[in-house]
């Protein structure tokens, strides 16, 4: 294959400083001629920054490295975007908010509900984004929590405790995690985190809250706690799971100091949600969930629309034996009991740490069905969650409750 000089090099090697300074100038500019701007720009570059650009020769004429530099612009600001320098805040509908607390009679200092309000190829990502964004405005909350708390125990702010952060599974919890990342790389000091998986591997690794851990680079401050079980376990053996390793044992036990929980949620008809592709690929799997006897899950936990779907044990169970009598459950690191009281349910709460439970409820990122089904008996009754970040249209169909994705009078 022939060398071509000029196709190497990335604008990913170039420094923060230069990337800002094009992002800058793109974004400011007058006027609306793009590819003049374009020219001006990569003119400055190679004549300011020539060698800072690993995709040029100096031994190039200068319309040569101007040509090859040109349309790197676009990619540039494009990276200044990736680096979080340019912030895209996307519209709110505020009023469609305050419809929803009206309708459910929801109190706004406990259930904080924001409504993304864009266009429907956007949606996804923008409420990815907005949900992260809610989540870097409580960890900066919990750093001051954190610092105040060691204060008062004697001890400095470098000392404080990390916050704890449990990253959910899923193909929205991985877009929200991705924009976190980013976000947190953009703070004038980077906070101490410990993140912790809160449900080990189902079936694509990829969607794993584990394999999350990678998009974050800041190694010196975070401490990663993984939940290192099977899948499933049978309903009696879940409580023995918690100590029958060193790891799995660290991880429940570090569950208390979990401080904000990230997840997302999934409509029961949905075939692309956790569960249904939990119920879908398991032979081992909860009795009586293949009836329809929930409309939604949060991190494998189902419910349905009077809230928790809860199992029994077996453990008052006789001495029967085999897979086909056992009743099985997935792993989690939080169970129906603990997520619901999560959030302090005190009206004055003032003087306790707080805790925060953030929902990114968007369309489903793989075939955009509504989650709205879903999401009703979050607003109703099962109020376990601090802060739901949803789109416009699903926001409206909470509002009239019923599908405005499909033609009137389909399912």
């Amino acid at each position: 294959m022939p060398h071509h000089p000029e196709l190497e090099g990335s604008v990913h090697d170039l420094s923060d400083a230069l990337v800002f300074s094009v992002a800058t100038r793109w974004m400011t500019a007058q006027g609306d001629d793009q590819k003049k701007l374009t020219s001006t720009i990569a003119q400055w570059l190679v004549r300011e920054h020539a060698n800072e650009l690993p995709w040029i020769d100096l031994r190039w004429n200068e319309k040569r490295r101007v040509d090859l530099t040109r349309y790197r612009v676009y990619k540039i600001v494009r990276e200044a975007v990736e680096r979080g320098f340019v912030q895209l805040n996307p519209p709110q509908a505020v009023q469609r908010a305050e419809d929803i607390y009206k309708k459910y009679g929801l109190n706004s200092k406990r259930n904080e509900i924001r409504v993304v309000d864009v266009t429907e190829d956007v949606v996804n990502d923008m409420v990815a984004r907005a949900t992260a964004e809610t989540a870097v405005s409580l960890i900066k909350k919990l750093v001051v929590q954190n610092a105040a708390a060691a204060k008062a125990a004697g001890k400095s702010a470098a000392d404080a405790e990390p916050i704890g952060i449990g990253l959910g599974a899923g193909y929205s919890s991985l877009a929200v995690i991705s924009y976190l990342a980013k976000l947190l790389k953009t703070l004038p000091v980077y906070p101490k985190l410990r993140l912790h998986a809160l449900t080990p591997t189902i079936q694509d690794p990829m969607l794993s809250p584990v394999t999350f851990f990678r998009l974050f680079d800041a190694a010196d401050q975070i401490e990663f706690v993984d939940l290192p079980t099977a899948a499933t376990v049978p309903m009696r053996d879940y409580a023995r799971l918690k100590v029958q390793d060193e790891n799995i044992e660290r991880a429940f036990e570090l569950r208390h100091k979990v401080q904000l929980i990230i997840s997302s949620l999934a409509w029961s008809r949905d075939p692309d949600g956790l569960m249904q592709n939990y119920l879908k690929h398991h032979s081992r799997k909860p009795k009586g969930l293949e009836a329809g006897r929930f409309v939604g899950d949060v991190q494998y936990l189902p419910y349905d629309d009077n809230g928790p779907v809860l199992f029994p044990d077996q453990s008052e169970a006789d001495d029967r034996t085999g897979d086909d009598k056992e009743n099985w459950r997935a792993v989690t690191l939080f169970d129906w009991p603990d997520l619901i009281a999560f959030h302090d349910a005190e009206e004055d709460t003032q003087s306790a740490p707080q805790r925060y439970l953030v929902i990114s409820a968007a369309p489903c990122r793989r075939c955009s069905r509504s989650k709205w089904r879903a999401i009703v008996p979050l607003l109703k009754s099962m109020r376990f969650w601090t802060h739901l970040v949803t789109d416009d249209l699903t926001a409206r169909e909470l509002i009239e409750e019923q599908d405005l994705r499909l033609p009137r009078g389909a399912d």
